[in-house]
């Protein structure tokens, strides 16, 4: 077996403990791992790139210039990476390096541990929400998200919150748990528990509830010891607070991490976070696995994520001073039941989140990329021009499931299945044999030889494709009809057909179409089978106007692709195969030609300047 690759590349701390843990879970699965990282923003990168200071700046645009420099000189044949990762903090890296690895073709994975618009708007208020920066660093997360193969996030929760705030298909986000390092945090029986002690160490940031924390200590007695260890953002905050209430807690500044394990030993139960922001809701942080490595009882507020652990911690309300106290209580009047607590806590460490236990999820998230696996089928130009309209739909939809009737030799259904389970039908034999062959070396596709007669009669998809097929069909509106049997109660249909009626011509003749399609005959079909529009665009001004005269010129000379007295069928069974790039270098060359085209057309989508349409539609209400 060949080995693989893998490139970590970026502006990230090595040193960092999620990063550490993504390298030692590439080299227990078998990867070949180079680190390089190269300093670009100090110790602080987010509040580096908020300030945007003009050193700070020339600074990141010099690393930028060597990041691209190793990348480049990476990608020579024989020592390619199968992935290029970039760890965290990711997103404005995996910017830079997701449109590089685009042109040079390799995969991109980046660790989405957190978002960088929510750390430096949200959780830290470095700047206006309504700020440009604040747009930008929105935009920034998206982008990486978008250019990315393969995102790993740290909780299910995240995973479905920044698939959906960036318009990325959930299919590609990727759980891989933070855990902890066990050559660091484990059992220390060598290490006395103090009596009534209890400890919370972080970084002191909004979600973690420390102001919760404190409050609840006024509701324990005064000989208890309580700690809290660390620094950061809210400290100052914090110790006002403290001073204020006189609240019996000691401020203890940061540790090593190595110093970590013995004091979370020595502690009689340990505090994970309480804050009431959406963002506390959706993580599980990186000291509840470090106290369950380590074997102790854990009180932390009762979010989604941490309802992940199940027994293994004490659950309270969040933002509940009250509960806290109430919880911690209970643990230290009852040894048994704060000593099976911590048992379980170990034990759920040891099954679940354990580099062993968390080694097969990055196996399967990495498993698209691990080899020199197929690539994306090569799209004709044409279908280039469309293609940005139908993932802008994708995004809009979020389809739980998708079928494409007439998927060609699919290409598009390859890129469909990305997002979401795919079922494919193509009557014609010759696009089927294709579709067949480069479809079965796609994760989540199912392909069909045949029509709509191959979907079961209770199938039912969130979302329903057609692309350059209702115009081949006498009865369209009978066809589309009988499509959306198979269509679920709030899904919809994405179709595209060649626009203005005005502009049939030869090639119209030659591939066997009934009609184009004015925009107003696109709302009457739509109409008739009881449909609404929500989105169409018109794709092709401009590169697409001169493809459709190159098109009919030279399907003129030849004199039609089959004889013209052919049946419509006939020729429409061959339309799937006329001009389809078969090869890797083809397909590049359309993607060349198509590029600036996709920019030319993109001021005209919303009107009707185009060859073609893409139409997104859904049934009306109340007709279902």
């Amino acid at each position: 077996m060949k080995p693989k690759r893998m490139l970590m590349l970026g502006s990230f701390d090595p040193t960092f403990g999620r990063n550490r843990q993504l390298v030692r879970l590439a080299a227990m699965s078998g990867w070949t791992v180079s680190v390089r990282s190269v300093s670009a923003w100090g110790g602080d990168k987010v509040a580096a790139a908020s300030r945007a200071r003009v050193v700070t700046a020339m600074r990141a645009a010099v690393a930028y210039v060597r990041i691209v420099g190793i990348l480049l000189a990476a990608a020579v044949p024989g020592r390619r990476p199968h992935a290029v990762v970039v760890p965290h903090p990711s997103q404005i890296d995996a910017v830079i390096i997701g449109v590089l690895c685009k042109a040079l073709r390799l995969r991109v994975v980046i660790d989405f541990f957190v978002s960088l618009h929510e750390t430096v708007v949200v959780d830290r208020g470095l700047v206006g929400a309504r700020s440009p920066v604040a747009a930008m660093l929105r935009r920034c997360d998206a982008w990486a998200a978008r250019l990315a193969d393969v995102v790993l996030t740290d909780t299910p929760q995240d995973a479905d919150h920044f698939a959906a705030v960036t318009a990325t298909p959930r299919a590609k986000w990727h759980v891989v748990w933070v855990g902890a390092d066990p050559q660091v945090f484990t059992e220390r029986p060598d290490v006395a528990i103090e009596p009534r002690s209890v400890l919370f160490y972080g970084t002191y940031i909004p979600l973690q509830g420390i102001e919760h924390i404190v409050r609840s200590s006024l509701l324990m007695p005064r000989d208890w010891h309580i700690r809290l260890v660390g620094s950061g953002q809210l400290r100052p905050d914090i110790e006002r607070l403290v001073k204020e209430l006189g609240a019996p807690v000691d401020i203890i500044d940061q540790v090593p991490e190595t110093q970590l394990p013995a004091l979370i030993a020595s502690s009689m139960v340990c505090l994970g976070v309480f804050g009431a922001g959406d963002k506390t809701r959706r993580v599980i942080p990186n000291k509840v696995f470090q106290c369950m490595a380590v074997g102790r009882p854990i009180v932390t507020g009762d979010t989604e994520a941490a309802a992940e652990l199940g027994a293994a911690v004490d659950r309270v309300p969040v933002a509940d001073p009250a509960a806290i106290a109430a919880a911690v209580q209970r643990l230290m009047n009852d040894p048994v039941r704060r000593e099976a607590l911590a048992r379980r806590a170990r034990q759920s460490f040891v099954d679940r989140f354990d580099d062993v236990a968390v080694v097969p999820a990055f196996e399967r998230a990495l498993g698209g990329v691990a080899t020199d696996g197929p690539s994306l089928p090569p799209l004709t130009t044409m279908a280039r021009l469309r293609q940005p309209f139908i993932e802008a739909a994708l995004r809009r939809v979020r389809p739980r499931s998708i079928l494409e009737v007439g998927a060609g030799q699919g290409a598009t259904g390859a890129r469909l299945a990305r997002h979401a389970p795919y079922v494919g039908v193509e009557p014609d034999l010759a696009s089927a044999a294709v579709a067949a062959s480069r479809l079965a070396r796609v994760d989540n596709a199912d392909f069909r030889m045949g029509g709509i007669e191959r979907v079961v009669a209770d199938e039912r998809f969130g979302l329903l494709c057609a692309f350059e097929v209702l115009e081949h069909i006498d009865d369209d509106v009978a066809a589309l009809r009988r499509w959306l049997d198979h269509l679920e109660p709030d899904g919809h249909v994405l179709v595209s057909v060649p626009a203005h009626a005005k502009r049939f011509g030869a090639s119209d003749e030659a591939v066997g179409h009934f009609r184009r399609y004015d925009a107003v005959d696109i709302e009457r079909l739509f109409d008739e089978v009881g449909c609404e529009i929500v989105m169409r665009r018109a794709y092709g001004a401009g590169g697409g106007h001169l493809l459709e005269t190159v098109r009919n010129l030279i399907i003129s000379r030849r004199g039609g692709n089959v004889d013209r007295a052919a049946a419509a069928e006939v020729k429409s069974a061959g339309s799937g195969r006329l001009f389809q790039p078969t090869s890797r270098v083809a397909g590049a060359v359309t993607a060349l030609v198509a590029a600036p085209m996709r920019v030319v057309q993109r001021p005209f989508a919303a009107g009707q300047v185009g060859v073609g349409w893409v139409v997104l539609a859904r049934r009306k209400r109340g007709t279902v």
